[in-house]
C-alpha cells in the first residue's frame, strides 16, 4: 500500500543524471528497497545510494526519458516502502 509522503527533494541534477535527498533512507532494507525500485525505472542506467547522506544518484538516458518522469518514479518507489 503506498503511502502519502512528501515528494524527494532534488540536491543536484543534469540532463543524464538527477541526485535527490530521500527522508526514508534510513536502514538497510529500506536502501534494498528503493535501490531494487529504482533499477526499474524506464531509462535508468544505473543508482548509486548513500545511506549515511540519505541520497540517491540516477543515471538516466535521457533519449528515452525526463528527469521529470524519473522523479515521479523515484517518489513513487519511496511511496511503497512498508
Amino acid at each position: 500500500m503506498a503511502r502519502d509522503l512528501p515528494p524527494v527533494i532534488v540536491v543536484a541534477s543534469s540532463s543524464d543524471h538527477v541526485t535527490v535527498d530521500v527522508l526514508e533512507l534510513i536502514c538497510q532494507s529500506c536502501a534494498e528497497h528503493i535501490l531494487a525500485g529504482c533499477r526499474q525505472i524506464q531509462g535508468v542506467a544505473s543508482v548509486a545510494v548513500d545511506r549515511k547522506e540519505r541520497l540517491i544518484t540516477l543515471y538516466f538516458d535521457s533519449s528515452l526519458t525526463t528527469r521529470a518522469r524519473v522523479l515521479a518514479a523515484v517518489d513513487d518507489v519511496v511511496a511503497t516502502i512498508p
